[in-house]
């Protein structure tokens, strides 16, 4: 229990003195700013929530960041404090109160409101906010450390001053392993313990800045001008442990870094790596210089980063690289700055040699960090290093080849050249093959040191002087492969040491298969592989066949910048190239990706030394530095994914949604843009994204680098989308993220107003239907009336007429001369009967259907050809079942058959006739023939029949088809639309 543990802080004058240095031993920072989307270059305060989004607190204003864009939440008032707990929840607060952020539904909470309006400012302040593993929210005012419980809604109040004073203080809290939450400020040091609910002061009248357990039973806590100390809990003692670089700094912050026993010390002008074991400072002298004031240090152990939060923007230290990449400065006391690493040399796991760019050679123990200088009689550029057959190393420059004799630490020369010289092989037939900058290659006898000519002879006429050779190696039969500028070819060559002639790539293949005719760089890759960049990507050709049997095209790779410097082939068949973005790697499967400066590099532009050792470590030259790439790290194949939705944009608008819940859009929000964010943090070139709509993309849609997935036109329906997580090396996380949303149909899309409409439509159909018969029934009681009334009254009188001048002729047989009269009286009346009966026959709704026509039309033309003693034919389709005509039409095809009918029998004067009545789709097609007279269809007639016909015919737009001769009677063909 920490009840009786008081200390009386006596200060010693002895504190052991740090060490520092001078550099900042590979370790660097990526900086964010205003351009990156910072509201402001200061950045206050900084926490993680749970999900893994990074929070950035301003002075009026709290930011989202989820290693692609900056979500800003504005506030109106100065902000106190920032902090997240294990509950889902981001605390901060302002003059107003005290807050929390729900960081899932993005919904900001009052918890606490501030009294303006009394004379008691305590209340008004909770500044530097800081929530426990337990959910208690710490703060500080004037003249108390507060304790809010957000379930109990309690607010507890612990006075640690010992005076009544109005000046706000600094606080840092830190919680141990045993849920005790230390605090620290101008006051000295406090203890809450969770067991008694009590705020214990541990250290009395001394200002302490921050405060970092070193073990579970001994604290470091840092002062402002005495240094840093060690509190050994147990022992209930405080001793003195470092004093600070520099007194003149304050101390802002200290807290774990990620190496053992090393802390991050953040102050007003500087930042420190310091170890405890050894009780020493990395001083980065480059943060001193700007003048930077530290303000909070978050140490992500998920993604291995250190975040720190200064005046001049969020600065981001990646310790995953520091076991991927190394950074190693050259020794300024052995050499001038600046100076270049212009190649390597690999001797052994322990010592590499350097050639640098002015002075001589470097060589460096890794295992100590020991250099040693190995300087060049004419100080010349070291281009090349390479062994001879007997183990001595041979550095190159442009005009000359030196020997080195180790024992004696000097250079022996061997051979001037007499014009400048950038890359020689020294093969296994003893002969040193020099590639001039222009001009014919220059082979040496390695023996003798005299120019000799291997080859007998060229491929054509000035082969050297129209090409520029740029890079040469050996393979393990012997041969030599060269890549080239051929301003009229493509440049790839290689020499056939057993045919002792060169022999061009661009006989042996397509000329399409080549990137570019000016090559740079080549690297071989045993048993048979050999790769070589240029302006415009690379090729790989089969050093046994001479055939290209890989394309990199820069245009179709969409490699940056598009020109590959330098190139080299590991075991695994990926492909690494330095260019002017960083070094490039291309897998088997041209899976594209890039390690820039935002991963650690220190430049951007590879183009001097490029080496790959057996150990699979890429080695890059800069200036005043190298760089080691371990690339087996970088080609791990185990992803973990986290990948969460960050944003989404509806219709361009950017909308904050509570993914947790359930995604529903309106109709009209149909266009979505998603975007996720894998949350590691790492360069975008370095994660990789593929997704496809569950039951519509049966394979998957490749998102490269993009972390926005965009949706247009999307019908109303529920959707699965699954998103997976890739790195550069296509590497893919197994299970994939599952978002699921539903597009909301319009009103009229639903299934309760399609049914309501159905119902509508059929009960307007129904309603339509009913008054239709209603109609149909009423028409037909129409018509029968008017049939009855025709046939009761007017044809009763017709009738009674006919009767009356059949007794009259009877009576007029005396009187003969007005027989006549009487006869056409009688024979008008028949006709009107006939006609009378003909339209009460059509008006009968029960006469209808083509089946009782045709049977009026048979019993017509019966009666009338049997009268007149004509033998006829009469032939009916079978089926007339469920055929029904209109009164008219139906009433016009009666009389075309009977005018044609009684035509035949008034003046064809046949003695036989054929009826034919046939069906055909949806036509009545009448075939009328006789044998008699005849007549002549051009001629005109006052009579009145054929034109009734053909009237009739064209009113329906029917066809007529009128055949007469005199010797075989006639034909009426009439096909009329039922």
């Amino acid at each position: 229990m920490l009840r009786k543990l008081y200390f009386t802080f006596l200060l010693l004058i002895l504190i052991s003195t740090p060490q520092l240095l001078s550099q900042n031993s590979g370790i660097s920072f990526e900086r964010l700013g205003i351009k990156e989307g910072l509201l402001s270059k200061e950045v206050q305060f900084i926490t993680k929530d749970a999900q893994g989004f990074l929070w950035l607190g301003f002075k009026q204003s709290i930011s989202r960041y989820d290693g692609y864009h900056f979500t800003h939440f504005p506030q109106a008032e100065m902000l106190f404090g920032l902090s997240s707990d294990h509950k889902g929840k981001i605390w901060f607060a302002n003059i107003n109160g005290l807050f929390s952020l729900d960081e899932k539904s993005l919904k900001i909470q009052k918890e606490i409101s501030s009294n303006l309006h009394d004379t008691f400012p305590e209340n008004d302040h909770y500044e530097n906010i800081y929530a426990d593993s337990q959910g208690r929210v710490w703060s500080n005012d004037f003249n108390n450390i507060k304790c809010y419980e957000p379930e109990t809604k309690h607010l507890k109040v612990f006075r640690i001053t010992p005076s009544y004073q109005f000046n706000i203080f600094k606080s840092r809290f830190v919680e141990d392993t045993q849920g005790r939450v230390w605090v620290t400020n101008q006051w000295g040091i406090q203890c809450y313990d969770p067991q008694t609910k009590r705020l214990w002061k541990v250290l009395k009248n001394q200002s302490v800045s921050d405060i970092a357990f070193l073990s579970k039973d001994s604290v470091l806590f840092a002062t402002p001008n005495e240094g840093i100390f060690l509190l050994e809990i147990s022992q209930k003692r405080i001793r003195p442990f470092v004093k600070l670089p520099s007194m003149s700094d304050v101390p802002v912050f200290l807290k774990p870094a990620h190496l053992p026993s090393h802390f991050w010390l953040g102050t007003d002008r500087s930042l420190y790596l310091f170890n405890a074991q050894e009780q020493s400072f990395i001083d980065f002298s480059n943060l001193r210089e700007e003048g930077i004031t530290m303000k909070d240090c978050y140490l992500d152990t998920q993604n291995q980063i250190t975040w720190l939060a200064s005046s001049v923007g969020l600065l981001k230290h990646d310790f995953a690289i520091d076991a991927t990449l190394l950074q190693v400065d050259l020794p300024q006391k052995l050499v001038a700055f600046p100076v270049k690493v212009t190649c390597f040399f690999h001797e052994n796991s322990e010592r590499n040699w350097l050639g640098l760019s002015h002075t001589g050679v470097l060589s460096w123990n890794e295992k100590n960090n020991d250099f040693q200088m190995f300087a060049i009689p004419d100080g010349a550029s070291v281009n090349q290093l390479l062994k001879d057959d007997k183990g001595n190393l041979l550095a190159c420059t442009q005009r000359a080849i030196f020997r080195l004799n180790l024992e004696k630490k000097s250079w022996e020369k061997l051979i001037s050249f007499s014009t400048n010289i950038k890359k020689v092989c020294l093969t296994r037939q003893h002969q040193l093959w020099c590639l001039p900058e222009w001009g014919a290659i220059q082979v040496y006898d390695w023996q003798t040191h005299q120019l000799v000519q291997p080859w007998k002879e060229l491929p054509y006429q000035n082969f050297f002087q129209q090409n520029v050779f740029t890079d040469i190696l050996e393979t393990e039969d012997g041969n030599l492969w060269f890549s080239a500028w051929f301003p009229k070819g493509f440049g790839i060559a290689h020499f056939d040491i057993q045919k002792k002639q060169f022999v061009l790539a661009e006989n042996q293949n397509k000329h399409t298969d080549f990137v570019t005719d000016y090559y740079l760089s080549l690297a071989y890759n045993a048993p048979n592989t050999i790769a070589i960049s240029g302006y415009g990507g690379f090729n790989v050709l089969n050093t046994v066949t001479g055939k290209i049997i890989r394309t990199g095209a820069s245009g179709n790779l969409k490699l940056k910048g598009g020109n590959c410097n330098s190139i080299v082939l590991d075991k695994k068949g990926t492909i690494w190239m330095g260019t002017t973005e960083g070094v490039c790697s291309v897998g088997k499967q041209n899976q594209v990706s890039y390690f820039s400066e935002k991963d650690g590099l220190t430049e951007n532009d590879v183009v001097h030394g490029y080496s790959l050792n057996s150990a699979n470590q890429l080695w890059l030259g800069f200036t005043n530095q190298f760089n080691i790439l371990q690339l087996e790290r970088l080609q791990q194949k185990q992803i973990k994914s986290n990948l969460k939705i960050s944003t989404i944009e509806i219709l361009g608008d950017t909308t904050l949604v509570n993914t947790h819940e359930s995604l529903v859009f309106e109709p009209q929000q149909n266009n979505l843009t998603i975007r996720l964010s894998p949350l590691n943090f790492k360069s975008a070139s370095q994660n990789h994204i593929r997704f496809k709509l569950a039951d519509i993309h049966e394979n998957w849609i490749d998102n490269g680098n993009a972390e926005m997935i965009s949706f247009s036109n999307l019908s109303p329906k529920h959707y699965e989308l699954l998103v997976q997580q890739g790195d550069s090396q296509g590497n893919w996380a197994s299970v994939p993220l599952a978002i699921n949303f539903e597009i909301q149909p319009h009103f009229y899309q639903t299934w309760w107003f399609q049914t309501l409409v159905g119902f509508l439509v059929l009960g307007a159909v129904y309603s339509f239907y009913l008054y239709r018969i209603r109609q149909i029934k009423e028409i037909y009681t129409v018509r029968n009336k008017i049939s009855a009334d025709l046939h009761d009254e007017v044809g009763s009188t017709i009738s009674g007429i006919n009767i009356i001048s059949n007794i009259l002729k009877q009576r007029l047989i005396e009187q003969p001369e007005n027989k006549g009269f009487v006869e056409r009286i009688s024979e008008d009346a028949k006709k009107i009967a006939e006609a009378l009966d003909d339209i009460v026959w059509s008006i009968k709704p029960q006469n209808d259907s083509l089946e009782n026509v045709l049977s009026r039309m048979t019993r017509y033309a019966s009666e009338l050809f049997e009268a007149k003693n004509i033998n006829y034919q009469l032939q009916l389709p079978e089926d007339l079942s469920g055929i029904a005509l209109p009164m008219e039409k139906r009433h016009d095809i009666y009389l075309i058959f009977k005018e044609t009918v009684n035509n035949i029998a008034k003046h064809s004067q046949c003695t036989e006739a054929s009826i034919k009545i046939m069906i055909q789709k949806k036509s009545i097609i009448l075939s009328i023939q006789d044998n008699g007279v005849g007549f002549d269809t051009n001629q005109k007639t006052d009579r009145n029949g054929i034109q009734n016909i053909r009237e009739r015919v064209n009113k329906y737009q029917g066809k007529l088809d009128i055949q007469s001769n005199p010797k075989t009677g006639s034909s009426f063909l009439i096909d009329l639309p039922i």
